[in-house]
């Protein structure tokens, strides 16, 4: 089998709608994948010498087609993770001279023991969930999934875990420093500077990740007479049932965004514009990227540094993610309950709250009240 079969659209020699037609009452229940999927599996099943690598290799193309064709469950980003992560493994099954897809367990288990010691557990994770869902794409099984190779990743993370291993988590960009940036920018003529200072001050209040605050559309707003306005939030990571979620924009933030509207260099649909550093608008109206949330927020750290460096003490360079960690720690500060602070985030679990501010609630825990004179 080509160790080198491609996973986007384009594929040659795929399966025909004459090869796909149902050959039983069976099939004939089935959509076209579930066809292609019971087929392969009835090839792989064969005896060695018996397998048709041909049509295994056209079967394998017809589904990962049809991944690449119907991949709306997944979003930009995501698709863009995946390749890359893939892309790492696949080059590793190359140097070795081994078949990237499909792959053998052992060599999956080899592949994560040779980079365990290079990269951390939560890129560890990124590898096998590659893998695993080109794997699944193209109808055949995860080399991850087997017990030894679970056994083996499990160990892992434990051994990184004992050996003080901590997830990478993006330094918060906290209310302080919202309200220094926004008197430092607040008057600044530059369309640029405007657009940017409503994206930290929209990041902030809203705890939206970056493809979300990106999306945001000039109709997802909803202005009210007492100067706030409503923000529709109708897709995110954790809610993706087409239910929309609502948020409350604050006077600031509205002011922000009108006076940046007002500049008049926006003709797109959404709210914030693609923009030259010149402060003038592109003529795309494409959503902007998170590269640019993050050089926004390394633009706003950088100003920070040169103006109010004492803000900045044990903070490193923030990044689009940053807002969101910030005001998880503001309002958990401000003595919100662990519920509340994950509703305003639109977590769907504590987990998040607990890893983002777990010096703040160390503070809140029963020994440290207890202990608080001592």
């Amino acid at each position: 089998m080509n160790s080198n079969l491609p996973i986007l659209p384009g594929i040659t020699g795929l399966a025909t709608a004459q090869d796909i037609a149902p050959k039983s009452i069976a099939e004939s229940l089935l959509d076209d994948r579930s066809i292609l999927e019971k087929r392969l599996k009835l090839q792989l099943e064969r005896p060695i010498d018996e397998v048709d690598n041909q049509e295994i290799r056209r079967l394998i193309s017809s589904l990962l087609a049809d991944f690449a064709n119907n991949d709306s469950q997944l979003s930009e980003n995501t698709l863009k993770a995946l390749f890359i992560n893939w892309a790492i493994f696949e080059q590793w099954c190359n140097d070795k001279q081994v078949i990237s897809l499909p792959s053998s367990s052992q060599n999956f288990i080899q592949f994560i023991n040779e980079k365990k010691s290079l990269v951390k557990m939560n890129t560890l994770s990124q590898y096998r969930w590659a893998v695993s869902k080109i794997h699944l794409a193209a109808g055949l099984p995860s080399p991850s999934h087997t017990q030894k190779a679970i056994d083996i990743v499990t160990g892992i993370r434990k051994n990184k875990v004992i050996s003080s291993e901590l997830v990478d988590q993006a330094q918060p960009f906290r209310e302080v420093h919202c309200d220094a940036i926004f008197e430092l920018w607040r008057h600044d003529p530059n369309p640029l500077i405007s657009r940017n200072l409503a994206i930290l001050v929209t990041a902030y209040e809203t705890m939206l990740r970056e493809s979300e605050l990106a999306r945001i559309e000039l109709s997802h707003l909803t202005y009210h007479e007492d100067g706030r306005a409503t923000l529709l939030i109708p897709f995110t990571k954790s809610r993706k049932s087409g239910e929309p979620d609502t948020t409350m924009l604050s006077r600031q933030c509205v002011d922000t965004i009108r006076k940046y509207l007002s500049l008049d260099v926006n003709d797109s649909v959404y709210l914030f514009k693609k923009m030259r550093r010149n402060g003038k608008p592109t003529s795309q109206n494409q959503a902007i990227s998170r590269y640019t949330i993050d050089r926004v927020f390394k633009q706003a750290y950088d100003c920070l540094s040169l103006n109010r460096p004492e803000l900045l003490e044990g903070i490193s360079l923030w990044s689009g993610h940053s807002a969101r960690v910030g005001a998880c720690q503001d309002l958990l500060s401000a003595g919100y309950s662990t519920l509340e602070v994950q509703q305003a985030g639109r977590w769907t679990s504590g987990q998040m709250v607990f890893q983002y501010g777990r010096n703040i609630l160390a503070k809140e825990s029963a020994m440290a009240k207890a202990r608080w004179n001592k």
